[in-house]
């Protein structure tokens, strides 16, 4: 007895499972002409759902808030790795012009394209986090401001130098060099 009922499990067991797929039977050739007429409904209906801006919400913020939201977009795409452009976005300190312009001003025209080609994670972010969907970003170039950025002693001390001027003190008085 015990035989027949491992024989009918194993029986049903070999069995193939067979899969039911459900195909439409008013399929469409993606090269035909009722094809461009689905696509453009489609299109027509993905319209229809778009959100209207004007009734995003556009709350208040200060120029404290959003340089706080700012700094911490750029931590979270250092620690993503984008390390370039966390560090084009560190390059200065934004600052608020009129109510929703955000503005920086970076040393040459490659920090800024850049940034501009990646500006929809940071603005996405910055709209979120400060409830206002108005938010949008100016970036200038400014060649001048490349020379803030020193590179030998000598201009490193120099800017110290412009920062703090008793480091000249220091320097006298434990006679060092540069």
């Amino acid at each position: 007895m015990e035989s027949k009922a491992n024989n009918s499990e194993r029986n049903e067991e070999d069995k193939p499972i067979k899969i039911n797929i459900n195909t439409p039977h008013n399929r469409v050739s993606g090269l035909s002409l009722s094809s461009l007429k689905l696509k453009k409904e489609h299109q027509q209906n993905k319209k229809d759902a778009t959100i209207d801006e004007s009734q995003l919400p556009e709350s208040p913020f200060s120029e404290e808030e959003m340089q706080k939201h700012w700094a911490d977009f750029v931590r979270q795409i250092d620690v993503e790795g984008r390390k370039i452009l966390a560090s084009n976005l560190n390059t200065d300190i934004p600052k608020l012009k009129e109510d929703t312009t955000i503005w920086i001003e970076l040393p040459n025209s490659t920090m800024k394209k850049e940034i501009e080609r990646e500006q929809f994670d940071l603005l996405e972010y910055l709209r979120i986090k400060l409830n206002n969907y108005a938010i949008k970003l100016k970036i200038t170039v400014n060649e001048t401001t490349a020379k803030k950025f020193a590179f030998t002693p000598e201009e490193k001390y120099e800017k110290l130098r412009e920062k703090n001027p008793a480091i000249d003190i220091l320097r006298r008085e434990f006679d060092l060099d540069l």
